[in-house]
């Protein structure tokens, strides 16, 4: 309980008035001062007693609840909006003002807010959350600032129950992805599809011809029954293992724009787990350096969530990536032949481990290496020079350009699969490599 500004306002009002009635009483004897000062103290003492009286009814304490509306997962970067619901029970009108207790790893607008509730009534109020980091997030209780019946005094109270909450990363594409047709997801993505050939694909369906379709997938008996031509279409085999290998370590922590590389490696996982899923594929996820984790592969739509649910806390750490230790732990985990995708960060300084834990998950998968590449790097190459301090700049970007490049080449001739691209397009050379491997008939 603290005293209010208008109470802060009639103290210092009576302290001024009293210190000009005594000066009054001092210098200047006149029979006024003194019925003046009689005044002062009767309004002193009313003051008092209303002070006292006002701060002794606290019932308004106990007749304000509030309930929080929050949705239970929420999505990395995404605006979100909580709800609170405040009710009350008092007889007469209170004023309050309300802010919540919610987690540091969000961003919120709009608080505090200042309420008035009327009579045994309600009011609702409303604020814009963003999550800035994945995991789970406590909310604590609200905080109210209530203002006595009158205004003299102020009570703080918590109300509404603590509750967690979990940020996921940025899931709103795969649900966009989930309403669209299958041709559309791809287009909308950037994929490129290439028409199937030869053998290794299983019927899925008749559908009217369109153009472009090769007359060997026209059905001639189902064409001359509808008297229209009619082609079949097929989908590529089902029951396929995909299994990421998803790089945890200090060099992930690299950033373009917002997001570092292992937020958008993150979500190109997650989308081309759902794509993966959607085609009957089977998917499975380990990380190392930093948080050890081991999903076996699992299949179906609906397990989109399972993965969601097992790499929605998993954060990139400070340590040194040891791809060899992993690729070691992966073929301990998993001995059934797959596509083991690599997600990490390339540097020279790893060509040596990272050619032996590539020799070593070749001889039973098949193996993908997905490398992000640092958007300044190539920003500084394509820079005009026009300093010595920029020349200096584009030989360290040339030179790191092509050791990198050199690296790649290396894992190219040991008959390794690579995608190189920056962060931000990941997931769609990831997807694409993806349908180029499993048309070709390799998973």
């Amino acid at each position: 309980m603290r005293p209010s500004k208008a109470l802060l306002m009639i103290l210092s009002a009576l302290f001024v008035s009293g210190l000009l009635i005594t000066g009054c009483r001092i210098w200047w004897q006149h029979p006024n001062i003194e019925m003046l000062a009689v005044a002062w103290w009767s309004l002193f003492a009313a003051c008092s007693l209303a002070t006292i009286i006002d701060g002794l009814n606290t019932r308004c304490k106990s007749a304000i609840h509030v309930v929080r509306r929050v949705s239970a997962n929420l999505s990395l970067g995404v605006r979100n909006v909580v709800r609170l619901q405040v009710t009350n029970d008092a007889p007469y009108r209170i004023r309050l003002k309300i802010t919540d207790s919610y987690p540091s790893q969000v961003r919120v607008g709009h608080l505090p807010r200042a309420v008035t509730l009327p009579p045994q009534g309600e009011a609702t109020v409303d604020y814009e959350l963003y999550p800035m980091a994945r995991g789970n997030a406590s909310f604590g209780p609200a905080q109210l600032r209530i203002e006595s019946r009158w205004r003299l005094w102020e009570f703080h109270q918590e109300s509404s129950e603590p509750e967690t909450v979990r940020i996921f990363p940025n899931f709103t594409a795969i649900k966009y992805f989930q309403d669209l047709r299958h041709d559309q997801q791809l287009s909308q993505l950037g994929v490129h599809q290439r028409q199937r050939r030869g053998e290794g694909s299983d019927f899925r369906q008749l559908r009217e011809y369109r153009e472009g379709d090769p007359l060997r997938q026209v059905d001639w008996k189902a064409s001359s029954r509808h008297n229209r031509l009619i082609s079949r279409e097929y989908q590529d085999e089902r029951d396929q293992e995909i299994v990421f290998l998803l790089d945890c370590g200090r060099r992930m922590r690299a950033k373009d724009g917002e997001l570092s590389h292992f937020e958008h490696a993150l979500n190109a996982l997650l989308l081309m787990s759902y794509i993966a899923l959607r085609q009957g594929d089977s998917v499975g996820i380990m990380t190392f350096a930093g948080e050890h984790r081991w999903l076996p592969p699992v299949k179906g739509p609906g397990a989109i969530n399972t993965l969601l649910n097992r790499v929605y806390d998993v954060h990139s750490s400070t340590e040194t990536s040891d791809t060899r230790q992993a690729a070691e732990q992966l073929i301990g985990r998993h001995r059934k032949r797959a596509l083991v995708i690599l997600l990490t960060n390339v540097t020279v300084d790893d060509r040596d481990d990272l050619l032996e834990s590539t020799r070593l998950l070749r001889d039973k998968h098949l193996v993908l290496v997905a490398s992000l590449r640092e958007e300044h790097l190539d920003n500084t190459v394509n820079t005009p020079v026009t300093s010595f301090d920029g020349a200096l700049a584009y030989s360290g970007a040339m030179q790191l350009l092509e050791q990198r490049r050199l690296l790649l080449k290396s894992l190219r001739l040991r008959d390794l699969y690579l995608v190189d691209t920056l962060a931000k397009n990941l997931h769609i050379s990831l997807v694409n490599k993806y349908w180029e491997l499993k048309r070709g008939g390799l998973i």
